[in-house]
This record gives structure tokens, C-alpha cells and sequence, in this order.
């Protein structure tokens, strides 16, 4: 033990500097960890002489036998013991003027020593006075010493409280998990067991921190855990990660056991949570990882559970999933994909494509942009797979940024060069992640004027969910856009039984017909009558119908009888680099327009 660790224990005998009796700690190896001020100017001892070292340095009488033996009893929390003046004169020299020395009875003492079962010697030397006198300083000295350990013991065990519980529900946190893990990891090596770890996340709960409060929330979370507690064993563990997330060790048991425990947690939290005035219903998702299999340590265990949870997540949620090593292998992949992407704007890994729309004279009026991801050593990515991920990991708007910028100065040279009309427009996809973000009003006034594309060849393609789930917050938005000058057209309409009271509040310009439709003409009825009913409700409502995959004759015939105001697909043209694009319609021009069919127009 180094001296500051010496020091730091001796803190609390601070309070023995005050008496006016002589009094020292020693420790089961008889190195002095305190020395009181008294004792220094009755010994002439400095304690930074003496702290630190063996009490027998100083003092070489008190190794005899006689002393030793009796002192070392001490440490084993035996009576007290008393050296007396009379036998015992100088048990601690303490000098006089004229070379005398002081008589002093020692009175030794055991306290409990900061280990569980360990004993430290206290000392108190007094003058030779009445015994009964030195008995009764030694006690008053010694209570101030207990009362003064029992507040530094409830202080302690107050930060060890903190550091290892969680404040608002009271369970165990991180360090007390890892601590649990730590355990069951030791006890499934030295007898074969399995245990489980649940990660567990509350669906949608910030939805109730930001609808009804933080205090609400926190009376869900302890609501919560008081029910967690109540579905698992004693020996158990359940801990609070943090925000909404709990952790649940359940010790020795089989995937059989987790499964059954974790649908148990989910029908306990699914009746509503009594909170003051509200009710609350909550459900989650849970992460099961199986151990040893899932980690052999804390750290690997917390991840395989937490991408368990993830997987019910993506299940749904209000569900339970096992990890597994596919899973790990599927994550890991997802990781260094996620990372890739983070450098493929830097390494010039993205690629537009463009796809020409056509009105029902052939004329092409317009292109829409689709991204592409030409990853290194994986090849081409789709938009529909690594999007998702941008949006996840925050580095849409980067993305978006460049999209934008590409697409608007690829329409200005088509016009210029005189391939595209200058009405043309070219539309460009936006999800509901890019347009909930603060900065992309900004980005899009930005890109608009950097290039100096007028607004109005400008297209933003919304999916209908993106724009039906969130109604007023994306209103707002949608009209500051469209008096801006851009055109706004609904994608994958019909894909959901969306209201049309919605729907008429919207400014928008165009809706665009499904594929899954487009692809039944001929084939499914149902699909024709859809297809038929959304052309009709355009154009009561005054805006444009598009059709999305046309690539057959059949399909065309089927759009132009039914009067669909534009369309899109193979049937027209694949979606193209920018440079086979510009080719595509240099072609065009020549031709004036495509030949779209033998249907007549006129019909």
C-alpha cells in the first residue's frame, strides 16, 4: 500500500487531532496509518516521520514478546488492554525538559478497519492520572471516533448508491450489470450453465416525453420497473441502461426459460399505467441473447442483446428475437456498410440516373432522378438499401445536398443545350427523415440559387405515408415549397388506405399511380378498378395523374384510353447515367417525340 493510499485511509481519525490525549492507529502489520497532534508534541514524533512505517522502528522494546503478542490479540477484536504506568513507565517515550519522561498508562483498543472482519489497534496514551479519569477521556474520545466512522460509512455507502443505481427507478445501472455478467460468466465456465440477457426498449416513448412531459415519463419508467421486478426472480438482476432502455439478467436458464419470461414481460407491461391523472399504455421490444454463445465478455454480450432488440424493432416492435450468429455476421456487414458510406460522397461513389415521363403525345416533359451507390468492392447498391441507413446514421443531409445540386444543374445544361423544354421539369425523391430536417428549407433555397434553376422545373416526389402520418408539421412545409414555384407530386399513391380529407388539404400537383397497379393491367381487375378510380379522382381534384413501371404495349393502350396524364417505365426508357441520358434525348429531339402507341390520341 502506497502512502496516499495510507493517507486516504486515515481520514477518518481526523477527528482524534482534537483530543488532548496522545492517540495513534496501528494496522495488523504495525505500520502506523494515523498520529495524533497530541501524540507528535508529547513523543517529539513528527506523523510524517512516523505514518507509513513499522511502529517498531521507533520504538524497539515494544517487539518484545510481552507487547507483540498482546497487541496482535487486538486485531482479532479481543477486550480492551491496559499498560499501566507502574509496570509499564515508558511504553511511548515522551520527553520532559531536564531529560525526564513522562508516566503514562496506554490504553488499546480495536475499531473496525475498513475491510468486512479486519481490526485496527487504536491507541490512547494518558498521563498518569486516576485510572478512572483516563478511562472516561478514552471512551469520550473514543464514541467521537465511532460516530465520525459511522457518517463517513453512511456517506460511503450513499456514493456507492449512486454510482451503481439508477436515480429515477431505483434499479441496478451499467456498473452493477457488467458486475452481474461478470458473475454469471464465471459460474457458466465452472459449471456448464446458460443464462440469458434481455435487452428491452420502450416503444415509442418520447412520444410521451414530448406529449405529455418529462415528469410523466419518468413516472412510466418507474412504473415500468416496478413491473419488471415483479416478473423475474430474486436472484435476477434488472437494470436501467439509460433514457428508456432495461437490461434483464436472468440466471440459469435455457432459450426455452427466455422465451417464456420475455412474453411475460411483454403481457405485464401491456395493461395501462395508472400515472396521477393519466393512463398510459406501453409495449416493447425485447433483445434475447443466449450466453456463453452470444460473448464471452460484458461488452460483447450487451451488443449481441441490444442487436436482438434492433431486430424486433425491425419486426414491428411489441415482440421478442433471439440473437444469433447470422444476425451477427448480418450486423457486423450493416456496420461496415454504414461506415463505407460515410466516405462514398468523398470517393465519388454516387451516381444519378435519370428516367424520362412522357405525356400522351409522346413528349418527353420531364426527367426524374434516381441515386445510386457504386460501392467499391461491393458494386451497385440501391437507393432502397442504403437511404434507410443514411437517414438512420445522420448523414442524409450531405446526400440530399449533392442530389439536389447534381440534379438541378443537369437540367439547366439539357435546357441550354436545347434537349429539354424550358417548362421541363426534373423530379427528385425526398423522404420523410430529409424533410423533417431543420436545415432542408435551407439546403433547397440554397441549391436553387448556387444553381439559378428556377424553382418551377424543380419536382419533389413525397411518398403518401411520409405525408399522411404527419399532416400539420409537413403542411407547413409543403406550402412554403409550392409558393416557392416547385411542383410536389405524391409517390406510390394507393400503397395505404390514406383519408382524403387529408388528402384535399395537401398542395400538390400530381399523383402518381403505384407500380404493383400498373403491373395488374391485363391481369387483375381490382388493380384496373384502382387504377381507373385514382385518374378520376386527379383529375376532379385537379392535378396531374402519373403512372409509374409502364412496360408493356397492353399498359399503355389500357393509360392513354383511360386518359392518365403522364407516364414512366422501361417501356419509355431505363433510368440512365447523366451522359447516356443526354444522349437518350439528343435522340429525342430529332424524333420530336417517342411513339407511344398505336392507340389514338384523339379517342
Amino acid at each position: 500500500m502506497t502512502i496516499e493510499d495510507i493517507n486516504k485511509e486515515a481520514e477518518q481519525f481526523a477527528v482524534l487531532d482534537h483530543s488532548p490525549i496522545g492517540q495513534f492507529v496501528l494496522r495488523n502489520d504495525f505500520f502506523v496509518i494515523f498520529w495524533n497532534r497530541c501524540l507528535e508534541a508529547w513523543s517529539g514524533i513528527s506523523r510524517t516521520e512516523i505514518v507509513g512505517t513499522n511502529l517498531l522502528i521507533h520504538f524497539p522494546h515494544l517487539g518484545n514478546d510481552m507487547y507483540t503478542n498482546r497487541i496482535k490479540s487486538v486485531f482479532n477484536s479481543s477486550p480492551p488492554i491496559v499498560f499501566s504506568s507502574q509496570l509499564h513507565k515508558y511504553f511511548i517515550p515522551s520527553p520532559l525538559p531536564g531529560g525526564k519522561f513522562r508516566n503514562q498508562s496506554t490504553f488499546i483498543t480495536s475499531i473496525p478497519a475498513q475491510e468486512d472482519g479486519e481490526f485496527y489497534a487504536f491507541f490512547a496514551i494518558q498521563d498518569e492520572t486516576s485510572v478512572t479519569t483516563a478511562l472516561k477521556s478514552n471512551k469520550l474520545a473514543l464514541n467521537q471516533l465511532k460516530d465520525e466512522i459511522e457518517v463517513r460509512k453512511q456517506a460511503e455507502e450513499q456514493l456507492v448508491q449512486l454510482a451503481r443505481y439508477d436515480s429515477v427507478t431505483g434499479l441496478a445501472n451499467r456498473i452493477l450489470l457488467r458486475e452481474g455478467l461478470l458473475r454469471a460468466l464465471v459460474k457458466t465456465r465452472r459449471s456448464h450453465t446458460t443464462f440469458a440477457l434481455m435487452f428491452l426498449d420502450l416503444d415509442h416513448f418520447k412520444d410521451i416525453n414530448d406529449t405529455m412531459g418529462h415528469d410523466v415519463g419518468d413516472l412510466v419508467l418507474k412504473s415500468v420497473a416496478d413491473r419488471l421486478k415483479c416478473r423475474v426472480r430474486e436472484n435476477d438482476l434488472v437494470a436501467r441502461m439509460g433514457g428508456d432502455e432495461f437490461a434483464i439478467l436472468i440466471n440459469d436458464c435455457n432459450p426455452d426459460d427466455a422465451a417464456h419470461v420475455a412474453q411475460g414481460i411483454l403481457d405485464t407491461l401491456a395493461p395501462f399505467h395508472k400515472l396521477d391523472n393519466n393512463e398510459v399504455f406501453i409495449s416493447s421490444s425485447i433483445g434475447i441473447a443466449m450466453c456463453p454463445n452470444a460473448g464471452n465478455d460484458p461488452e460483447s454480450i450487451c451488443k449481441s442483446a441490444d442487436t436482438a432488440m434492433y431486430l424486433a424493432k425491425n419486426m414491428g416492435r411489441n415482440n421478442y428475437q433471439f440473437f444469433s450468429q447470422e444476425l451477427h455476421e448480418q450486423t457486423m456487414k450493416r456496420i461496415h456498410l454504414e461506415n463505407d458510406l460515410r466516405h462514398a460522397l468523398d470517393r465519388n461513389e454516387f451516381t444519378l440516373f435519370y428516367q424520362p415521363k412522357v405525356d400522351m403525345n409522346g413528349n418527353v416533359i420531364g426527367m426524374e432522378a434516381f441515386i445510386s451507390w457504386q460501392h467499391g468492392k461491393l458494386g451497385a447498391i440501391s437507393p432502397e438499401k442504403f437511404i434507410p441507413m443514411a437517414e438512420k446514421t445522420g448523414i442524409i443531409s450531405p446526400i440530399t445536398e449533392w442530389i439536389f445540386h447534381t440534379a438541378c444543374m443537369q437540367i439547366r445544361e439539357w435546357q441550354e443545350d436545347g434537349y429539354l423544354s424550358k417548362d421541363a421539369t426534373l423530379a427528385v425523391n425526398v423522404s420523410l427523415r430529409q424533410l423533417k430536417q431543420k436545415c432542408f428549407w435551407d439546403t433547397l433555397q440554397k441549391i436553387l440559387s448556387v444553381t439559378e434553376l428556377d424553382p418551377c422545373n424543380l419536382e419533389l416526389e413525397f411518398a403518401e405515408n411520409s405525408i399522411i402520418d404527419n399532416p400539420k408539421e409537413i403542411t407547413i412545409l409543403l406550402e412554403k415549397i409550392h409558393q416557392l414555384g416547385a411542383r410536389i407530386t405524391i409517390d406510390n399513391f394507393g400503397t395505404i388506405c390514406s383519408s382524403l380529407n387529408y388528402l384535399k388539404g395537401f398542395p400538390i400537383d400530381a399523383i402518381k399511380i403505384d407500380m404493383p397497379f400498373v403491373q395488374g393491367i391485363g391481369k387483375d381487375h381490382i388493380d384496373e378498378a384502382v387504377i381507373k378510380a385514382i385518374i378520376t379522382l386527379a383529375k376532379s381534384m385537379g392535378v396531374q395523374s402519373v403512372a409509374e413501371g409502364v412496360e408493356t404495349y397492353e399498359q399503355v393502350n389500357f393509360l392513354l384510353e383511360h386518359k392518365c396524364d403522364l407516364m414512366q417505365g422501361f417501356y419509355f426508357g431505363r433510368p440512365l447515367p447523366a451522359e447516356d441520358a443526354t444522349k437518350f434525348l439528343k435522340e429525342i429531339v430529332f424524333k420530336e417525340k417517342l411513339e407511344v402507341s398505336q392507340y389514338s390520341f384523339t379517342n
